[in-house]
């Protein structure tokens, strides 16, 4: 498999770091702690909370209550003749009121369905639950629905359950917060507990849009976004204390705020098996006519083959994609393939998806999306996508990529659109593919890309080839600072120069340029993960800390 050319490519970048001249990021020096910046105050945020409970605990091997689908009285047709789909939801949710358990897929390929009067096919809503393969290379699922219109394959989410949506009144912010932080200052702290799951938030306002060059442009967007964990509570000062630093600015300007959310689900995830969509047969597959009812675009636009919606500390492990027999074309799934919305503490492992059949605009094709806090994306393979990895929205903070390879997208791995802040690629191997922060006057109204993230970090990039259509392994042009620090490979360079100009009604001026160190010399470059060294450092913080205790 691919995957292993990569990682041999990985162990012998080590050994040349053990033979080679290293060096470090000036950024960040052996004896770093959060909070460190140079003279100019450029610092690295620590992203060492990525993953499955802040990246403390391993993806567990459930045990208890394995149900197996095809055995009574669920029945599934493992055969791929008869539809399975409501046997497997009818396993999952007895786990789920069971308190938890493992429906198991034994090998062979389940034909599953997404009902017309439904958005989904197959839900897990319940927490505690996996749905578990015998392997990628065993055991089948294969979706038969063709028009799939903003639908989802699999879904894993609670019911009746938004985090968008306060739960209870918000209480304001009693004063800015401008560095990351993990105590926030409120006007009252009453109604909070320790152990409450908060929203902290603010709003785009006019002040904020304007302070970020895109006054009129966002006027539909949601502020930065944090959810967090309330670990200790000053009532003197009016203080709480979460588990989670910001990400970002906050002003009580911008009706800076915090409420409480409900954490419905968590402990679940997908495991050991392949997924897949048959073709859609219909003509139509231009760019721009996923609008243009009857075509091939319009039946399969916003697709998504998994996505995982308000849960926290989940995962997705060793789930790849593929082909159905019945296929013509080499593809394996209809647009977009895995989208982390609006969680937290999410691991995708060792995952392999590829080939969507509708590469063309209007948000197709993404193999990898993250709206999410402090999900890890590690050892991962993506290919032929429009774009194979991908961060959204200021909701997207603090989320790590590792270890992940891309090969062939029609278009860049990007940040793309409404500045996702404080994000990292760490040793990420570009095959044929290229990294792009950089502004994006695309859009309309009052929701424009523009500047598309802020103290995002490439760490240790790798490009094995160039994309198609750039002469750059990295293109970085981030609003405020960004930074670029170790590359290597056949193509390795970077673009960081400032763009400023007009475009139509659009001002833009990307200055100060990024921050670069190493450019070409990533293989030496100590140490080889960010993500690694800040959580073993984080580690021993919280060891030394609970001996003082």
């Amino acid at each position: 498999m691919k995957i292993y050319k990569w990682v041999s490519l990985f162990l012998v970048i080590n050994l040349s770091v053990a033979f080679g001249q290293s060096w470090r990021s000036s950024l960040y020096p052996a004896n770093w702690t959060p909070g460190f910046s140079d003279k100019e105050g450029r610092f690295l945020h620590d992203f060492s909370y990525a993953g499955y409970h802040s990246g403390l605990d391993e993806i567990p091997n459930r045990k208890n209550n394995v149900i197996d689908v095809t055995k009574s009285p669920y029945n599934a047709d493992k055969s791929g003749q008869a539809d399975a789909t409501e046997a497997i939801q009818k396993a999952l949710d007895m786990a789920g009121k069971q308190g938890g358990g493992v429906v198991l897929l034994p090998e062979g390929e389940y034909k599953i369905s997404v009902p017309e009067n439904k958005k989904y096919g197959i839900i897990i809503r319940y927490s505690n639950v996996v749905l578990r393969g015998e392997g990628a290379s065993k055991s089948f699922l294969k979706c038969i629905t063709t028009n799939l219109r903003s639908k989802i394959v699999l879904l894993v989410a609670p019911e009746n359950n938004n985090w968008s949506k306060p739960e209870d009144n918000a209480v304001a912010l009693a004063k800015d917060v401008d560095q990351p932080t993990q105590r926030i200052p409120l006007q009252d702290v009453n109604s909070f507990k320790i152990g409450d799951r908060i929203c902290i938030t603010s709003d785009v306002t006019d002040e904020f849009a304007a302070e970020h060059g895109c006054l009129n442009f966002w006027k539909a967007l949601r502020g930065p976004t944090f959810y967090r964990e309330i670990k200790d509570i000053d009532k003197k000062n009016n203080s709480i204390l979460i588990d989670v630093p910001t990400r970002y600015y906050l002003k009580t300007r911008d009706m800076a705020r915090v409420y409480k959310i409900r954490v419905t689900l968590s402990e679940s995830g997908l495991e050991n098996f392949a997924i897949g969509n048959v073709q859609n047969a219909e003509q139509g597959f231009n760019d721009n006519e996923y609008n243009a009812p009857g075509t091939g675009a319009y039946q399969v636009h916003s697709s998504q083959v998994i996505e995982l919606r308000n849960v926290e500390n989940c995962w997705v492990k060793s789930v790849s994609t593929y082909k159905p027999a019945e296929n013509t074309l080499d593809i394996h799934v209809l647009s977009n393939c895995l989208s982390l919305n609006n969680s937290r503490f999410v691991t995708v492992e060792s995952c392999n998806f590829q080939k969507s059949q509708y590469n063309g605009e209007g948000g197709n094709g993404y193999m990898y999306c993250l709206m999410s806090n402090d999900c890890l994306l590690k050892n991962c393979y993506a290919e032929n996508g429009r774009h194979n990895y991908d961060f959204k929205l200021m909701v997207s903070n603090g989320n790590v990529i590792y270890g992940c390879q891309s090969k062939d997208p029609r278009l860049a791995s990007d940040f793309h659109m409404h500045l996702s802040m404080a994000n990292l690629f760490d040793s990420f191997v570009a095959d044929g593919d290229y990294l792009d922060a950089s502004f994006r006057p695309y859009g309309s109204g009052g929701a424009m890309h523009m500047y598309s993230t802020t103290q995002s970090v490439f760490w240790n990039t790798i490009g094995l080839q160039k994309h198609k259509s750039s002469n750059y392994l990295i293109d970085s042009r981030q609003f405020g600072n960004g930074y670029v620090i170790g590359t290597s490979g056949k193509s390795s360079a970077v673009l960081t120069t400032p763009v400023s100009g007009i475009k139509g009604k659009i001002e833009f001026n990307t200055a100060p340029e990024d921050f670069t160190e190493g450019i070409s010399k990533g293989e030496t470059l100590v140490p080889q993960s960010l993500y690694l060294d800040q959580l073993e450092k984080r580690k021993v913080r919280i060891k030394n800390q609970a001996a003082k205790k």
